[in-house]
C-alpha cells in the first residue's frame, strides 16, 4: 500500500510601510525579517521564494520599528532580527554592515577591512547587491571610493535613507 501525504508550503507574512524613499514591503518568518524590498511584494516572490504563500498582515512589532525610525529613532533598525542566505563572506559583511552607526557611511574597501578581506572590495559590493534584507541590513550606508555608487532600489532611494539618517552626499 502506497502511503501519501499532503505537504503545505510555509506561509510567510508580510507588511508594507511608508519609509525614507518610498513604501517598502517586509516578509517575516517567526518574528525574524528574511527579506523586504522597495518594489513590493512580487519583487521578494521572485527573489525569495516563489513557490511560498505570502499573506499580508499587520505586524505590530516591525511596524512599530519602522515608524519609530521614520521618526528619527535611527538605531530603531538594529532592534530587528534577521537571516537571508549566503556564502561565509556575505554573511561576514552583512554583520560587518550592521555595524556601520545610523548617520555614517563606510567604503567598499573600508567594508571589505571590517570583514576581514582588506581587497575584496568587490566582493563587498556583490554582497550589497544581494542583500535582501535592506535596510535592517543597511547597504545604503556603504558607498564608493569615487562617489555615491549604486543601490539596487535606485540613487533616489539611497539619498533619501542617508539624507534621513543625516547625510548629505552628492
Amino acid at each position: 500500500m502506497t502511503h501519501l501525504r499532503s505537504f503545505a508550503m510555509p506561509i510567510l507574512t508580510y507588511t508594507t510601510a511608508k519609509v525614507p524613499g518610498g513604501t517598502i514591503a517586509v516578509v517575516v518568518t517567526n518574528g525574524v525579517v528574511v527579506a523586504s524590498s522597495y518594489r513590493g511584494i512580487d519583487d521578494i516572490r521572485s527573489r525569495l521564494a516563489p513557490e511560498f504563500t505570502y499573506k499580508k498582515c499587520d505586524l505590530p512589532v516591525i511596524k512599530d520599528v519602522l515608524e519609530r525610525y521614520c521618526g528619527g529613532e535611527l538605531t530603531a533598525l538594529d532592534e530587528v532580527e534577521v537571516s537571508q542566505p549566503g556564502g561565509p563572506f556575505q554573511l561576514e559583511v552583512w554583520s560587518a554592515m550592521r555595524t556601520i552607526e545610523p548617520g555614517t557611511i563606510d567604503s567598499y574597501g573600508g567594508l571589505a577591512r571590517r570583514a576581514g578581506r582588506p581587497n575584496a572590495y568587490r566582493a563587498v559590493g556583490t554582497a550589497c547587491s544581494s542583500n535582501l534584507v535592506a535596510p535592517f541590513v543597511p547597504c545604503h550606508r556603504v558607498v564608493a571610493a569615487s562617489g555615491l555608487g549604486g543601490y539596487g532600489y535606485g540613487l533616489a532611494v539611497k539619498k533619501a535613507l542617508l539624507k534621513h539618517e543625516g547625510v548629505t552626499y552628492e
